[in-house]
């Protein structure tokens, strides 16, 4: 069992503590109110019980009964009126949670290393943020309920243990029955819990192949039917039988728990009908406080999965801080210059989980320049894409390094060496913002600059920009690779990376690419690697540079700057 220092070390407990602490004030406020609301409910059932108790003169006497009803009123007041307050502030504050907690995730994710975040992968990051993150929130929404059923119960057993010590014992007896019956389902409630949300992160990839693969569901019928019934439909089945089947396993706890109080009031109905122990008065007493504790406790057992799957999504929230957790060295943000660029004896290894096997790339030495335009060529699975992610600064190198204007590349200057490249990938991402492209330029400038490159790509028939958004995206994948370009453009980037650009392209907007688009970049002073199978075109490079099984072969060497 770890102890409280290890739970805090977890980084996910980390941050739940951190983020509670900026709303400690709140979180004290909601606390105290939660134990006002129970306390004042454990007075009223103790002044029921006396009032019951005392005689029948005591009772209607005209004086007793307006401080009664004063007594009555005010902690009717405070048990109600505490709740409410309670439950409005731990929804404010399960929310602020839940809104900092997927900040924090979003924030973490982006400063990760491009490979780790590769690793990862995006389903489960969705997974994480919205069920995970939210479970942890629900929690919070639960606590107040938590709270006031917990004093409620405390204060009864107490006040039970002020009356009778004979009768707590007994109570004590029955909640403690209870209680090892409801941790021997509680564990195994857990692990089904657990289950769920591994098989989670599989529904939410099997999710983004329902839209990523639209097009290859709908020209195969069996396929589409295999996906929805063979994998889609298995694990959304498994997961609500992993969380039925642990939900469930609480219902039986919680029952069992009741079981063992009804279990106590007939202890207390035999005794007093037998004369043995308490009377019938007493018995009674004893009874009416049980039987109000039955509610909260059965309240309180109910909360229990809420706090399990709240437990259950730190740990997995936590998984991916660990994941995440080594940053990159991040130095202040500066505009590095370009004069020469060169990666010497580059070597970056990888899985590869398709061929079971770790495919090596390099040793490689490359220079580049401003000013020349360069092809990379290969067959697939060379490594061309690895190659680029290695260049443009996605990958760092496992051995060699990359020299910028005959300097080593320091590890605290990565991300800004990053800002030195504008790149299209052929998996690209098209943000419907530019985002503040260029810092230095105006929102009107941008848009105008954005209008120009999109008449200039032939665009303007079908999307527009205003306010720095595009006006739609629902185009064809080659037309979604030319917006891609305008904002590459827009960047106005020293060293230009296109992967696979114009695979998508009709033939006429092809050639204007390689003869027109590519050699402007060149005359511009712009450094561009082009990754391409397009050979026709070959003669428009300064260089060709081939892959093979992950090495360089045969390059023409540029020219040093």
């Amino acid at each position: 069992m770890s102890t409280s220092a290890e739970w805090r070390q977890r980084p996910a407990n980390q941050l739940l503590l951190r983020l509670l602490g900026t709303f400690r004030r709140r979180l004290l406020i909601a606390v105290v109110a939660s134990l006002t609301s129970g306390l004042s409910s454990v007075l009223l059932i103790g002044l029921i019980n006396e009032t019951f108790s005392d005689g029948q003169a005591t009772l209607f006497s005209p004086s007793n009964l307006i401080w009664l009803a004063g007594q009555f009123l005010l902690l009717c007041v405070l048990a109600v009126g505490m709740r409410m307050l309670s439950g409005l502030l731990f929804v404010k504050l399960s929310q602020g949670t839940l809104a900092e907690l997927r900040r924090h995730l979003a924030e973490r994710i982006q400063r990760a290393p491009f490979r780790q975040v590769e690793l990862m992968g995006a389903a489960r990051a969705q997974s994480v943020m919205t069920d995970d993150a939210q479970q942890v929130a629900q929690f919070l929404v639960c606590l107040p309920n938590i709270l006031i059923n917990g004093a409620i119960l405390l204060g009864c057993m107490a006040y039970l243990a002020w009356l009778s010590g004979t009768a707590f014992l007994l109570a004590a007896v029955a909640l403690l029955l209870g209680a090892g019956g409801f941790h021997f389902g509680h564990k195994r409630a857990l692990t089904r819990l657990r289950q769920a949300g591994q098989m989670q992160d599989r529904l939410f990839q099997g999710f983004g192949g329902l839209f990523l693969g639209a097009k290859e569901l709908k020209l195969n019928r069996n396929r589409a039917q295999s996906f929805l019934h063979d994998e889609l439909n298995t694990s959304i089945d498994q997961v609500q039988r992993d969380r039925v089947g642990g939900l469930k396993t609480y219902i039986l706890a919680s029952g069992w728990a009741s079981l063992m109080i009804y279990g106590f009031i007939s202890v207390m109905c035999l005794l007093a009908a037998s004369g043995t122990l308490f009377d019938a008065v007493q018995a009674a007493s004893y009874t009416i406080i049980f039987l109000y504790m039955l509610l909260p406790l059965d309240a309180l057992l109910n909360n229990i999965s809420s706090i399990n799957l709240a437990w259950i999504g730190l740990e997995r929230i936590g998984a991916v801080l660990e994941q995440t957790q080594e940053a990159e060295p991040v130095g202040a943000p500066q505009a590095l210059a370009y004069q020469h660029l060169a990666l010497v004896n580059v070597s970056h290894q990888y899985y590869r989980e398709a061929e079971d096997n770790l495919f090596t790339l390099g040793p490689i030495t490359l220079h580049f320049q401003p000013g020349e335009l360069v092809f990379l060529v290969g067959g697939n699975g060379s490594g061309k894409t690895s190659l680029a992610k290695l260049i443009v600064g996605l990958y760092t190198p496992q051995q060699g390094h990359i020299e910028l204007n005959g300097q080593l590349l320091a590890p605290d200057q990565q991300d800004n060496y990053r800002q030195l490249f504008s790149a299209v990938f052929s998996d690209f991402h098209l943000f419907e913002s530019l985002h503040r492209l260029e810092e230095n330029c105006s929102a009107e400038a941008l848009d105008r600059s954005a209008q120009y490159w999109i008449e200039r790509l032939q665009l303007a028939h079908k999307v527009s920009i205003r306010n720095g958004r595009f006006s739609t995206q629902a185009l064809s994948q080659g037309q979604r690779k030319r917006l891609a370009l305008v904002v590459a453009y827009l960047e106005d980037r020293p060293f230009y990376l296109f992967d696979e650009w114009a695979a998508d392209q009709d033939p006429v907007f092809k050639q204007v690419f390689y003869q027109e688009l590519l050699p402007e970049l060149r005359a511009a002073g712009k450094t561009v690697l082009v990754v391409t199978h397009d050979d026709r075109y070959f003669p428009v490079a300064d260089r060709c540079l081939k892959l093979e099984n992950g090495q360089l072969i045969e390059p023409r060497p540029a020219v040093p700057a």
